[in-house]
Formats: structure tokens, sequence, C-alpha cells
């Protein structure tokens, strides 16, 4: 960049240089040949009556050719001074540059430091815009770091927990009676952590950007009917209540993806329920908005927490969280589904009073039918 801005600056020198030159050469040439034009008229009206016409005509003709041998004798001035004009012109275009790059260079060095560090307010736009795709990088590779760490970590109980069981059943030390129960635990961190798997698969298809999102007409209510009717065991199991109100309201999206928004909402509110709780599940239409709410009457989110819930693998109670059997990743699922809709969640939790999330699909985003 800087051989780039020194070589423009040095080549507009130059050509301002000669150009100059050639001008202020030309204008005086032009201006000299008319004075002497004139002042050899003038003494040739004096000499005309003194000199034959032959004379004369000799006369000024060497008179008029010395303008040439006077220009051509301040050339190599001419050329010598425009040498060093050059060489000045290479200086100063020098520190002009070094003067221009200075503030971007220091900008780069200060890239995270508050306010505007740039003497150019034509790049505050720019900077703003650099500064945030940083912090955005740095940001996404600290959520993928500590992804990665509590993947591992997940991973790794269930598979304590089965190669544990495993190793008491093949050394002997387990009885029959223990076996069972061995058999059992290696069953349920075996199918925990094929929900674990799928859980992530999923999440890192929903992160790729490359794969296209095919959108359908949807009956929102049928889809929220379907997952209450598949959900009745686990809730009778939790002793929960599961209701569903509303009427059919069409949208545009994707069916799985809905399938899963509609699964992972419903299943937290069935798991982090009290007992003789209720879950209520309304699905509805205002003008320009389609509303699906799922409201429970379970144990709440603090506040402190309320922000965080939709991160990867974060829990409000780690200990309930593992015994439901939930693995920290339904609500980040729920959060790329709602953002590849363009819709909007709003959450309202209090602890021990219950949860409700409400998704808003607007009608410009998701193409709403009556």
């Amino acid at each position: 960049m800087k051989k780039k801005i020194n070589s423009k600056l040095l080549l507009i020198a130059i050509v301002a240089i000669f150009a100059t030159m050639f001008l202020i050469t030309w204008v005086y040439y032009d201006l000299f040949q008319k004075q002497v034009t004139e002042e050899l008229r003038t003494y040739a009206e004096l000499l005309k009556d003194t000199a034959d016409n032959n004379e004369l005509d000799e006369l000024v003709a060497k008179e008029a050719g010395s303008i040439y041998s006077v220009f051509g004798r301040i050339l190599p001035s001419l050329f010598i001074i425009a040498f060093f004009l050059v060489i000045l012109c290479m200086v100063i275009a020098h520190y002009l540059t070094r003067s221009l790059i200075v503030p971007i260079e220091k900008l780069a060095d200060n890239l995270d430091e508050f306010g505007n560090p740039t003497d150019y307010e034509e790049l505050i736009p720019f900077v703003q815009m650099i500064r945030r795709q940083h912090q955005d990088i740095i940001k996404n590779a600290r959520v993928r770091q500590e992804f990665t760490a509590n993947v591992s970590h997940e991973l790794k109980t269930p598979l304590t927990s089965i190669s544990g069981y495993a190793e008491l059943i093949e050394t002997g030390m387990a009885s029959e009676e223990d076996t069972l129960r061995f058999a059992h635990g290696i069953h349920s961190s075996a199918n925990r952590l094929l929900v674990l798997i799928n859980d992530i698969i999923r999440l890192s298809e929903l992160d790729s950007t490359e794969q296209e999102t095919v959108m359908e007409r949807l009956n929102l209510y049928q889809a929220a009917k379907t997952c209450v009717d598949m959900l009745g065991v686990s809730a009778e199991k939790h002793n929960v209540t599961l209701d569903l109100q509303g009427a059919e309201c069409y949208i545009t999206g994707n069916k799985q993806m809905m399938e899963e928004l509609l699964y992972n909402l419903c299943d937290n509110a069935i798991r982090y329920n009290n007992p003789n709780g209720k879950v209520v599940v309304q699905v509805y239409r205002v003008p320009s908005f389609t509303y699906l709410i799922v409201e429970d009457t379970g144990i709440g989110i603090p506040k402190e927490h309320q922000e965080r819930i939709f991160e990867r693998f974060y829990r409000v109670d780690k200990s309930r969280s593992k015994s439901s059997g939930g693995t920290g990743l339904g609500l980040a699922i729920v959060k790329h589904i709602i953002a590849k809709h363009d819709a909007r969640l709003e959450l309202e939790s209090d602890k021990g009073k219950g949860t409700k999330v409400t998704v808003i699909f607007p009608d410009t985003a998701s193409k709403v039918f009556t």
C-alpha cells in the first residue's frame, strides 16, 4: 500500500512538473517571440531609409533566428531544475505517504480500543464495521471453544458410566441381580448418548449456511396438536396436564423444524414442571402476526439466567437437568429455528411461578395464510 501511494504521488508530481515547465516555456516563448518581432519591426522602420532591402532582410532573419538559440541555451537549465524538483518530490511523497499510513497502522494496532482512533472521518463507519466483525469472530471462537469443551464433558459422562458397568460385568464382580441393574444403566446411558449426539448433529446442520431451508405451507395448529398427542404419555408420566388451545393458522415454514420447535418447547415445559402442574399450548392469529405460546406452571427461570438459557449446554439447575434427561441443547436448537424463520421469541418467567414462551411469526417474514 505504501509503495502504491508513494508511486502515485510521485507520478502526479512528475507529470505536474513537466507539464508546468512545458506550458511556461511555450507561454514565454510566444511572448518573447512577439516582443522580438515588434522590436525588429521598429528597428526595420528606423533602418529602412539607411540600408537597402537585401541587407535589411538578412539582418532581420538573423535576429529572429536568435530566439531559438536563446531557448536552446536555457533548456539544460530547465532540465536540471526539473531533476532537482523530482528528487524533492520523491522525498516529500515519502513523508506524505508515511503520514497518510500512520493513522491506519495505529488503528490496526488498537482495534479493540473504544472510540474511533482514526484521523479520517470517512473511515469511521468502516472501522465500526470491522470492529463488530472482529468482536463477532472472537465471540464465535469463544462459543465454539466452550461448545467443544462442553461436548467432551457431556459425552464423557455417559461413556464413563457405560465403561464402568461393563467392566464390573466383565470381571464377574456383579451378581445376577446387579447385572440386570447394570445393563439397565448401560441402556440408559447409551440412549442419553444417542440423544446427545443427535442434538449435536442437528445443531451443526442448523449452523450450516450452505444447506437451503425448504419452506412449505404448514398448519401450525395441526402441528401443535400432533406434538401434544405425541407427548401425552410423557405428560402423564410426569403427572402434568397438557392442553392445546386456539384455531387453525397457516404459515410458511420448514415442517421438520416446526416439529422440533414444538417438541423442544413442550418437552421442556413438561420436564421442568411441578407435580400436578399444567402446560398450555396456544396457536392463534392476530392482524399481521401468528402466535405460538407454550406456558407452564413449573419451576420457572430466575431473572439472572433468562438471557443465557438459549446458549448451548447452559442449564439453570444442572442436577435436575441431567436427572430429567435433558441434553442442554433443546433451546439452542429452538433459537436457530426461530432465526431461520425470521420469527421473534419472547420469554416471561419467574422462579417458582412458571414460564411462558411466545414465538411470533410476522406476515412479512413467514407469509402467513388465512
